[in-house]
């Protein structure tokens, strides 16, 4: 079986077990040091805490907010995302507002005419949706009155305007899942500029303890990484520009496999804001009509894991009270994402490729067939 993802830590172990032999497992060790300052130093950010997990970075942006500006009572939050974000904004927001979406990159309809509706004394959450990156700076230019913060779980070392992104906003939150560009298994982290900020959430993140042992001022939670885990961190970190060359290369070879898929109109790819470049994330396209079911038992029989992109969040049954104003982002229905991991061969990407042409010939013969027989009769 071809995985949908496959961690890349074979090479970068060795920290690892040193944390293990000196016994510095729990949060504490040399290592969650060592990662923290390297991620600030290659991102560009001011202050890093590194977490447990994403989720618990995100849940931190809505803190955050909260603590920085109080007089915010409503968050607007994207469509068609993983359902973390959501459950994190909930956590601490009753007013949430869904937005309109892009059909054409899955992420929130940038253009000014849209952004200058948006209410005054709110907060947006900004989602990388699948690596796809939102030009967050223009935005800051057009409504410098919004407070922007940003999942960039998906979207690790994507760019706006020739800065990582992450970098631009009150403040972002990462994920080191284990299908993410670099993995510490789970592990997530969190960055801001803003030293108030980062003071308080290193606070909330660690039980609300103070500078005085078991003496906690905030209602808090345990969000902390381990020391063995920011050692896996730590070695990807040092080693990052090999990794992102070999993600480069893996989509780089499909670009070139779907070339004539494209050029006969039969897949297409989602588009890129300007000045911006995605992140290296999962590898996705649009089948036009797809009947994903379908396609994703034709890609097990031949044993390829795909998987399908985000829905519209009424799809769960926690949130299909949320009204959403905008019509459903119906294209989101025929995206996939399919195997990217930086071990992956291109005698592996062929094979996917050819099996995915595969499929589209057989749906489009089907589809014939129905219309001669529907015209018959």
């Amino acid at each position: 079986m071809i995985p949908i993802y496959k961690p890349y830590i074979s090479k970068y172990k060795s920290s690892a077990l040193k944390a293990i032999d000196t016994e510095w497992i729990s949060n504490y060790g040399i290592y969650t040091t060592l990662a923290n300052t390297k991620l600030c130093e290659i991102l560009g950010s001011r202050y890093c805490v590194l977490m447990c997990n994403g989720t618990a970075a995100t849940h931190c942006l809505f803190l955050a907010i909260r603590y920085k500006y109080p007089y915010i009572k409503k968050i607007y939050v994207p469509n068609n995302v993983f359902v973390s974000p959501w459950n994190c904004a909930l956590m601490e927001y009753s007013n949430i507002e869904v937005m309109k979406m892009d059909p054409t990159t899955l992420n929130i309809d940038v253009s000014e005419e849209y952004i200058k509706t948006l209410d005054t004394d709110t907060a947006v959450l900004i989602v990388h949706n699948l690596g796809n990156i939102v030009n967050v700076p223009r935005l800051k230019r057009l409504r410098p009155d919004l407070i922007f913060v940003e999942d960039n779980c998906e979207g690790l070392f994507g760019k706006y305007e020739d800065q990582y992104s992450g970098t631009a906003s009150l403040c972002s939150s990462i994920s080191f899942y284990s299908n993410k560009v670099i993995t510490t298994g789970e592990g997530g982290a969190f960055l801001t500029d803003d030293l108030d900020i980062y003071r308080y959430i290193l606070s909330v993140h660690s039980h609300g303890m103070t500078d005085e042992r078991y003496i906690h001022n905030n209602l808090a939670f345990n969000y902390r990484m381990t020391n063995v885990a920011s050692a896996f961190l730590y070695e990807q970190l040092n080693d990052i520009s090999h990794i992102l060359e070999r993600k480069k290369n893996v989509f780089d070879v499909y670009d070139r496999l779907f070339r004539e898929l494209i050029n006969q109109d039969k897949i297409k790819m989602i588009k890129n804001e300007k000045n911006t470049e995605k992140s290296l994330w999962m590898y996705s396209i649009w089948i036009t009509g797809l009947d994903y079911k379908r396609l994703e038992r034709f890609m097990e029989e031949k044993h390829i894991q795909i998987r399908p992109c985000f829905y519209d969040i009424r799809v769960h049954d926690h949130l299909q009270h949320i009204q959403v104003k905008y019509d459903e982002l119906k294209e989101s229905k025929n995206c996939i994402m399919i195997p990217s991991y930086p071990e992956l061969t291109e005698d592996e990407q062929q094979y996917i490729v050819s099996c995915l042409k595969e499929f589209i010939t057989l749906e489009l013969l089907l589809s014939n067939t129905r219309s001669k027989t529907a015209t018959s009769l």
